[in-house]
């Protein structure tokens, strides 16, 4: 089996299928906005800090969902980065590079 990127051709067509149809299942069914929240509030069962979180101010709180927005940007911003880097140079880890730490790679 391939590793990174190129583990994707290996994944049967029908398994793509399965996966592809799994996440449609979620966005539709399960993942959904509770009625009177955020946009992008997805929490299934309720928040285990909602007691903390009702405490705090309006202003406070809108910092908070933009601090955990960008957060999330940065981590994909990285993820793709990794992506990147393993298509250019065809090494999976930037920081066996760094290292000198030789890797066979597919």
């Amino acid at each position: 089996m391939p590793n990174g990127v190129a583990a994707i051709s290996k994944i049967p067509p029908l398994g793509l299928a399965q996966i592809v149809a799994f996440i449609g299942f979620l966005e539709l069914n399960v993942m959904k906005n509770v009625e009177g929240s955020f946009p992008g509030d997805m929490t299934i069962g309720g928040n285990p800090f909602g007691a903390q979180w009702d405490k705090m101010s309006e202003e406070t709180k809108l910092s908070k969902r933009a601090i955990e927005l960008n957060n999330g940007r940065a981590a994909q911003m990285g993820i793709l980065a990794m992506m990147i880097h393993e298509e250019i140079s065809n090494q999976p880890y930037i920081i066996n590079d760094l290292l000198n730490a030789p890797y066979t790679f597919n």
